[in-house]
């Protein structure tokens, strides 16, 4: 369940925006010039834009019965989509005098379609159901995704449809599977923002536009973590269950916090033998929705922590407009452009925090990472680097070359409880080749032993491939 709480938020964010909005323009000294359109005409108007549509994505999609798109899939659907219509909707108010009328314009219908983007296909609150579904999904569990009931301005975005049998059953045969499907949707929203700045960064983009939807997303994820540690809810939760009469009416798990912490702590309960063994009011099936009393005060306390830690997602000079830094190169005392970004996230085994640092020099474009990963007894190190689009020459041909590949040790089977650590690696190959003067075609392919890795639906070891379009803008 995604509860949304954009409308007053987004509206102070549109007011800050407009506010500091330069009059004239949005360039600086520091940004990287863009390449040009392979054909020779302009770029589109507003800022140069990759976005990639993963068409295929196996073995998720046979094991998912071809019925969800994959977490890669709905990532990098949902970070188009919001980039391109950001960047449309100013280059519409790209004419408009004086400039004060054109930043109040462009804000303004910045921060509409943040908040309306929530409910449509492609949007935020699409791809935060999608990524629960995806874990379920890889199980062969049916589920619905609540955004094609079209309900605009509804306080919940369900995923329905789902039996409690088949969580029962999840929870009995992979617990840390069933904690992850509760803190996806939100592990979802941080990747896309990541994915986002990344991008922007390489490719000479301005984040002004983008940033809407990057500060809405985030002081909303804050905001679900903290009300799932109060009781303020609990009403709304009691009139939903008044109102779900039949098990495909329901939501998967009502308060995604709640559960997450709850089962984080408790991989071992069966399903029905603790709170959700209630009847649910309508006497069919059980009560899935945790209730404030059902949570320890040390679970309570454990959700108001991860709030406040959620606001690191907040901490980037992009987050203000300022997408270039200038530096220079210890070793050879040349030039560089540099950014970083602070993350927070939530895992199966407690939480992930920790910074992302770009790095661009000519041909050369780099995101490294290193974060801490914390359960209940220790904290363990992680580290990542990716060469973001190398040009080659395949024979007369450019194609762009991305690799990366991260290390870390985690705790084993992914436990809240354990002193027991696992390492672990994954290494990813992406080639992209253009067919048309805007348009190539990608192949990607990844692997990765045992352990959590975001954006990745298998905790288990898994190898993957993906081939799609990219829009090159």
């Amino acid at each position: 369940m995604l509860e949304r709480f954009s409308a007053f938020g987004t509206l102070l964010l549109v007011a800050g925006c407009w506010l500091s909005a330069p009059a004239e323009g949005h360039a600086s000294d520091s940004v990287p010039s863009p390449a040009k359109s392979p054909s020779g005409r302009p770029l589109y108007p507003g800022a140069p834009l990759l976005a990639s549509v993963p068409f295929v994505d196996f073995p998720f999609a046979v094991q998912g019965r071809f019925s969800t798109p994959s977490m890669g899939q709905s990532l990098e659907w949902n970070a188009g989509a919001t980039q391109l219509a950001d960047q449309s909707i100013g280059w519409l108010w790209e004419g408009a005098r004086p400039g004060l009328m054109r930043n109040l314009g462009t804000y303004a219908s910045l921060g509409l379609f943040a908040y309306l983007s929530v409910y449509l296909p492609l949007g935020e609150g699409w791809m935060h159901e999608e990524w629960h579904r995806a874990v379920l999904a890889r199980y062969g569990i049916p589920s619905y995704d609540g955004v094609y009931h079209w309900n605009i301005g509804a306080g919940a975005i369900l995923v329905d449809h789902v039996k409690d049998a088949d969580l029962a059953g999840l929870k009995a045969r992979h617990p840390a599977d069933f904690t992850r499907l509760m803190e996806a949707g939100l592990e979802g929203e941080t990747e896309s923002v990541r994915l986002m700045r990344r991008g922007n960064f390489f490719l000479g983009r301005p984040s002004d536009f983008d940033a809407i939807a990057w500060w809405t997303s985030a002081v909303n994820g804050a905001a679900y973590l903290y009300i799932c540690s109060i009781k303020d809810y609990d009403s709304d939760l009691e009139r939903a269950n008044l109102k779900e009469a039949t098990e495909s009416q329901r939501d998967f798990t009502g308060l995604d916090f709640r559960a997450w912490v709850y089962d984080m702590r408790h991989p071992n309960e069966d399903y029905a033998a603790g709170p959700r063994g209630r009847a649910h009011p309508s006497g069919s099936g059980f009560d899935r929705y945790l209730r404030y009393s059902d949570l320890s005060r040390g679970e309570r306390d454990y959700l108001r922590l991860q709030a406040g830690l959620s606001l690191l997602n907040l901490v980037s000079p992009q987050m203000t407009g300022r997408d270039w830094l200038p530096g220079t190169n210890p070793w050879d005392r040349q030039g560089v452009l540099w950014n970083f970004g602070l993350f927070h996230e939530l895992a199966p085994f407690g939480y992930s925090v920790g910074a992302d640092v770009l790095l661009r020099r000519g041909k050369w474009s780099w995101a490294l990472n290193a974060q801490g990963l914390v359960n209940g007894e220790m904290v363990l190190p992680g580290a990542g680097g990716e060469l973001f689009r190398y040009p080659l020459l395949l024979g007369r041909k450019e194609v762009f070359l991305t690799c990366g590949g991260s290390a870390w040790l985690q705790p084993q089977d992914q436990l809240y409880r354990t002193t027991s650590v696992l390492p672990g690696a994954a290494v990813l190959v992406r080639t992209a080749m253009p067919i048309l003067p805007n348009l190539e075609f990608f192949l990607e392919a990844d692997a990765k032993t045992p352990g959590w890795v975001p954006g990745n639906v298998y905790l288990d070891a898994a190898a993957q491939g993906r081939a799609g379009l990219q829009l090159r803008l």
